[in-house]
């Protein structure tokens, strides 16, 4: 059960970062409503992966399948791994807002502010650049690589 969890983890963080990816990509080439399907789509992958990513990773370190709430506690790569993890989380809000409520005026058929693109495109960026960090930290972790 360990591998298992510890493999879909993994394969959670490699769709969090392609659907962050295309989020951004997405948002880099939206000039109009009709350009914001893509947009949705990958946001969507985004959120399930990130739901994932959460459930896995509690999953991982509290539910006794690793090391222990022990060894994590103490752990700094641990803790660098958390800190990008929050990093990520507070970034998210800013776009989720938007998103949800450019998803919500597109149903109401009420013009949006597209003017924010390229903002969130950065932060998608950024976010996608703290999830190397994450697996910088999480493989340092793994190989007991001691600051």
């Amino acid at each position: 059960m360990s591998w298992l969890l510890a493999a879909i983890h993994l394969l959670g963080v490699c769709i969090a970062f392609v659907a962050i990816w295309c989020r951004a990509r997405a948002l880099g080439r939206v000039h109009g409503y009709a350009d914001l399907a893509p947009v949705f789509a990958a946001d969507s992958v985004w959120g399930l992966s990130a739901l994932l990513l959460v459930l896995t990773g509690l999953t991982r370190a509290f539910g006794g399948f690793e090391k222990g709430t022990e060894y994590y506690g103490h752990q700094p790569f641990f803790h660098i791994k958390m800190g990008c993890l929050v990093v990520v989380l507070l970034l998210e809000i800013y776009p989720m807002i938007t998103l949800l409520r450019w998803r919500i005026a597109r149903k109401d058929t009420r013009p949006s502010n597209l003017a924010v693109v390229g903002r969130l495109a950065q932060i998608s960026y950024v976010q996608n650049g703290l999830l190397v960090v994450m697996v910088l930290a999480a493989t340092a972790m793994a190989r007991g690589i001691e600051l």
